[in-house]
């Protein structure tokens, strides 16, 4: 007979294993989802598919081969983030500085007079 243990119980042969298990509830799926806002997306991992180009993961793995590199699926994550948040301060820094530009303005107005 085989021992196992279960919440420190020992539990002699899998018939009980399996009739402890029949008793417990299965929840329905989605039951540890969180609420809208609750998770601070950027320390969330999500699994997903997808089609890169062959070269592109070669770089990456061949990249992650070096000593003291990052795994290829850390440093592409790396890659994106650096990008979005590129394209995100430069969005929010564009718009402030050229409202701000009088020569700029002035030349607007002198532009659209003219149409």
């Amino acid at each position: 007979m085989k021992t196992k243990n279960f919440n420190n119980e020992k539990i002699e042969t899998d018939k009980e294993l399996d009739a402890r298990f029949s008793k417990m509830k299965v929840l329905p799926r989605g039951t540890f989802t969180p609420l809208k806002g609750a998770t601070n997306l950027k320390n969330c991992k999500v699994k997903i598919s997808m089609y890169l180009d062959a070269d592109i993961l070669e770089y990456f793995r061949t990249r992650a081969e070096s000593p003291d590199s990052a795994p290829y699926q850390t440093q592409i994550n790396n890659e994106l983030r650096r990008i979005m948040e590129t394209e995100t301060n430069s969005k929010t820094k564009l718009e402030p500085s050229v409202l701000d530009d009088t020569e700029f303005l002035r030349a607007l107005k002198e532009k659209l007079e003219t149409v």
